[in-house]
C-alpha cells in the first residue's frame, strides 16, 4: 500500500476518532507525507465566488483569510476553480511566474505572509451549491508543486472533503433523538444550507422536483426555529437547534408519522409486547389513557389487533 492508499484508508478509518474541530488540521497534517506544504486554507461556502461562511488557517496567520477575502476578484486562480471541479490548480496554470511576481495581488496579499507557491481544488455539490475550497501553500519559490503532486492531490483532496463531512455528522450532528439515523443536513436560520449529507439531497430534490440551489424551499427554510417538527411534500421534517444553526433531518412519511407524539410512544410500547398496565408504568399513564391513545392510533393506523400493529411498526411480513 502505497502512502496516497494509506491516507485514504486514516481520512476514514482513524478521521471517525477525531473530534469535528481538529478533523481539518488532522486531516491535512496526513496530508503532508503526501504532499509536501507549509500552510493550508480550508474553505467552506457557496458557490457564489468566495461566499465562505467558515474559512480555517493553517501555518499562517488568520489574517491571511481577510488578505484572502479582500483580494478575491483579483486573484487569477478563482475563475480557473469555478469552472475546474474536483481539478487542482496551480497559480502558474492561470499566470506565469514572473507576471505574478510583479503582480499587486502577490506583492500584498500572498508576499507579506510568505506565500510563493500555491495549489488550490475546488468541490461543489451542483445540486445545493454547497462548495469547498482547498489551498496548499509553499514558502519556498524554488520549490514548486510538481506533477505528482497536483495528481496526489486530486485523489487526497476529494476524500478529505468527503471524510470531514462524515465526520461533522458523526460528532456534532447526532444529538439523541428519535431519529438521528435519518439524512441530516445543517442550515442557517435563513434556510441557507452549510453541510448536507447525500441522502438529505437526494430525498429533498425526489419529493421538491423544482428545488435547486443553497437555498432550502421555503416551505421548510420559512419554518426553521418556529417549528421543531412538520410534513412537507409528504417529506417529515425535524428541526434541532446547534448553537445559533439548526440540524435538519428528512425522511418520507410513514403511516406511524401520522400518530401524536404521544401515540408514537404507546405504540412502540404495545408492539414490544408490553401490556396496557405496563406501557402506561413505562410512560407515567394510567392504563385507561394507554387504551385511548391506541384506540385513535389504530384508527389513524388502519389496523384492528396488536399483531397487525407489530407488523406496521417492526415491518413484519
Amino acid at each position: 500500500m502505497d502512502d496516497l492508499q494509506r491516507l485514504v484508508s486514516r481520512l476514514y478509518r482513524s478521521g471517525v476518532e477525531r473530534p469535528a474541530e481538529d478533523f481539518q488540521r488532522w486531516a491535512l497534517q496526513q496530508l503532508k507525507a503526501v504532499v509536501p506544504h507549509d500552510a493550508a486554507v480550508w474553505g467552506m461556502g457557496h458557490a457564489e465566488r468566495g461566499q465562505f461562511h467558515n474559512v480555517k488557517v493553517f501555518g499562517l496567520d488568520q489574517a491571511f483569510a481577510k488578505a484572502l477575502q479582500e483580494w478575491r476578484d483579483h486573484n487569477p486562480l478563482y475563475p480557473r476553480l469555478a469552472d475546474s471541479d474536483g481539478i487542482p490548480m496551480d497559480m502558474r496554470d492561470a499566470v506565469p511566474d514572473a507576471r505574478f511576481y510583479r503582480s499587486e495581488i502577490y506583492r500584498k496579499c500572498f508576499r507579506p505572509f510568505g506565500v510563493e507557491r500555491i495549489l488550490s481544488s475546488g468541490h461543489m455539490d451542483p445540486r445545493c451549491g454547497l462548495y469547498t475550497l482547498l489551498s496548499l501553500y509553499r514558502f519556498d519559490r524554488d520549490q514548486p508543486f510538481s506533477e505528482a503532486d497536483r495528481q496526489h492531490f486530486r485523489v487526497a483532496a476529494f476524500h478529505m472533503v468527503h471524510a470531514c463531512s462524515h465526520n461533522f455528522f458523526l460528532h456534532l450532528a447526532r444529538p439523541a433523538s428519535e431519529h438521528s439515523e435519518r439524512p441530516a443536513a445543517v442550515a442557517d436560520g435563513r434556510g441557507v444550507l452549510h453541510e448536507a449529507e447525500p441522502e438529505f439531497i437526494a430525498l429533498l430534490a425526489k419529493h421538491v422536483p423544482d428545488w435547486q440551489g443553497m437555498h432550502l424551499p421555503e416551505a421548510i427554510a420559512g419554518r426553521i426555529g418556529t417549528e421543531s417538527r412538520f410534513a412537507v411534500e409528504d417529506l417529515c421534517v425535524e428541526v434541532q437547534p446547534l448553537s445559533d444553526i439548526f440540524l435538519l433531518r428528512i425522511w418520507e412519511e410513514t403511516p406511524l408519522d401520522r400518530l401524536t407524539v404521544r401515540e408514537r410512544e404507546v405504540v412502540q410500547a404495545v408492539s414490544r409486547g408490553l401490556s396496557h398496565k405496563e406501557a402506561g408504568r413505562e410512560l407515567g399513564l394510567a392504563p385507561t389513557t394507554v387504551s385511548s391513545h391506541l384506540y385513535r392510533a389504530y384508527a389513524k393506523l388502519g389496523v384492528a389487533s396488536r399483531s397487525e400493529l407489530a407488523r406496521l411498526v417492526h415491518g413484519m411480513p
